[in-house]
């Protein structure tokens, strides 16, 4: 996915609008005017040239990542469910810390809200179910869990992931090129 929004976005075909990637497909987006087998033909030999031109040790190393360390404050102040997590995971709230600080996780997709990040992997021994009963205001900055993914909620919004944490980066600024500060395809590690 990753490769074939490289490419697009590189090197792109004409009446090309943007690529969106997500965790297993890719959104392509491109003029009303251009004729639909035209793109089908280009998106097919492209997918090819990506599958076909390198090893999967190359394919990471040609997509380009920005790598992010991220502080978090991972106090019970913020981390609303920090005590929770670590009864149902069988860890100590240090040890979540130590793991979650731990990982590099890749930023597969952006979505549910502008600027809110679908990262992974978590390791099993940290997965948690999303609540059951979502809040109805998560904070700005809330860093948080579900399933196998981290996240971090870029504006005061409904949420129903469990919350770690608190950075004080901001995520999403309308007023700046890109909006979203962290891209499909960036690493982050908190701290």
């Amino acid at each position: 996915v990753m490769q074939l929004h490289a490419s697009l976005e590189t090197n792109s075909f004409d009446g090309f609008i943007e690529s969106v990637p997500a965790y297993s497909s890719l959104t392509v987006y491109f003029k009303d005017d251009v004729p639909i087998t035209k793109v089908e033909a280009t998106l097919l030999e492209r997918y090819t040239q990506c599958i076909g031109s390198s090893s999967s040790t190359n394919k990471s190393n040609s997509i380009q990542s920005v790598k992010h360390i991220i502080p978090v404050c991972y106090d019970v102040e913020f981390g609303l469910d920090l005590e929770e997590v670590a009864t149902t995971c069988n860890l100590s709230i240090q040890e979540i810390i130590t793991i979650h600080t731990s990982i590099e996780f890749r930023v597969y997709m952006i979505g549910f809200v502008p600027g809110f990040a679908y990262m992974g992997t978590i390791p099993v021994s940290l997965e948690t179910k999303r609540k059951n009963n979502p809040r109805l205001a998560v904070p700005e900055g809330s860093v948080a869990i579900a399933g196998l993914q981290t996240g971090i909620y870029p504006a005061t919004i409904p949420g129903g992931w469990n919350i770690l944490g608190k950075t004080p980066v901001k995520m999403f600024d309308k007023t700046k090129a890109p909006c979203s500060f962290l891209q499909a395809g960036d690493i982050v590690q908190f701290s």
